[in-house]
């Protein structure tokens, strides 16, 4: 086999999957990034990376040459999503690759309705979340090119991806640690999680014997989120009883959510390209009353409030059954692990560790199996 292009190769996942491949002395692995300003999370592994434009056909042909596995990991701007995806593919096809893997996400379903949600079930055309239904798109176009036997195209829906590094970590532990950490309802909902390394290992599992088409990846224990906020606020010393919990009747919008929304549209966008950087600071300025009130308590998104109430975990038997493996990491080891992380970058501070020491248990933790 010729080598595995990672596209996205800057990013959290990205980034775990280089260093693994580098630390088991594989040299299969070519990762390529936008730029270099993308390689700090790998830049100690002095491993060589590559740069590719994706809106650039011939920067994709050198960056794909001697690979015959095209991993896309890509992340952004959604109103990037499809064309990137395109674009990959098609330079995949043009370089004789035979796989295409494809990283996409549990959250084009929304949230599951269903036990018995199946693989290659379609997308939500008209979900509330722009990330989603691009993403939906691009699986979508995917899904009308399986039909090419040149290269086998392997879609890959993932749950949450955690682990040390992985902003579904440090994000539920600052706002435990901050006091502004909260549960939709009784916190019952499916946290539905897919370690890191395990997501790592499955991608290169169907490169190694690639079956073409849509496959759910989760892990092999489903924690509640109550249980998942639990097990980081006691490694973390933080109060579980402080956590603030959130109606999950009906979602209730705030302030922040809807600016957020209104950057994220076309017109706002427009208006940013017409309007000068010193026109928008005293813009923003005059927004900015002095001694204004800030709002107190959480700050709920209507993407975490959805995440929550999740009653239903997507079945994996599809992926165990056609590539024999499961996830492998218990949710206490992966648990471990994140804290070690969590404690050598600061977030838990009752504790001066030296330095080496934190490293040491982070690396003992983050390759615990």
């Amino acid at each position: 086999m010729g080598g595995i292009a990672v596209v996205g190769a800057g990013g959290f996942v990205g980034a775990r999957l280089v260093q693994l491949a580098a630390r088991s002395g594989r040299d299969d692995v070519v990762p390529v990034v936008r730029g270099f300003h993308s390689v700090a999370r790998s830049a100690s592994l002095g491993v060589r990376h590559r740069v590719a434009d994706v809106a650039r056909r011939e920067t994709l042909a050198r960056a794909f040459e001697g690979c015959d596995a095209v991993v896309n990991l890509t992340t952004g701007d959604p109103s990037e999503i499809l064309k990137t995806t395109v674009r990959l593919y098609d330079a995949a096809v043009a370089a004789g690759a035979r796989v295409f893997v494809h990283l996409s996400s549990a959250t084009v379903y929304g949230r599951v309705e269903r036990a018995d949600l199946p693989d290659d079930a379609p997308p939500i055309t008209g979900h509330w979340m722009a990330y989603a239904r691009e993403k939906g798109r691009a699986e979508d176009l995917l899904r009308q090119r399986m039909r090419d036997a040149r290269t086998a195209i392997v879609v890959l829906r993932p749950g949450l991806v955690w682990g040390p590094g992985s902003p579904w970590v440090i994000g539920p532990a600052t706002e435990l640690m901050n006091g502004n950490a909260y549960l939709v309802g009784d916190g019952g909902g499916v946290c539905d999680l897919m370690y890191v390394d395990d997501l790592v290992r499955a991608i290169h599992t169907v490169i190694e014997s690639p079956v073409a088409g849509f496959f759910h990846l989760a892990d092999d224990e489903t924690p509640t989120w109550r249980a998942y906020y639990t097990a980081l606020a006691d490694g973390l010393g933080a109060d579980i009883g402080a956590v603030h919990v959130i109606a999950g009747d009906r979602y209730r919008a705030g302030v922040a959510e809807r600016i957020a929304t209104l950057r994220s549209g076309p017109a706002y966008r427009w208006l940013k390209e017409r309007l000068s950087l010193e026109t928008r600071t005293a813009l923003k300025a005059r927004i900015r009353r002095p001694g204004a009130a800030t709002a107190s308590g959480p700050s709920v998104t209507r993407t975490m409030w959805d995440l929550q109430r999740t009653r239903h975990r997507r079945p994996t038997k599809k992926f165990h059954d056609t590539f024999g493996v499961g996830a492998g990491t218990a949710f206490s080891a992966g648990v471990d692990a994140s804290l070690a992380w969590l404690r050598f970058i600061g977030v838990d501070e009752r504790e001066s560790l030296e330095t080496a020491g934190v490293s040491d248990e982070v690396e003992r933790a983050w390759t615990a199996r």
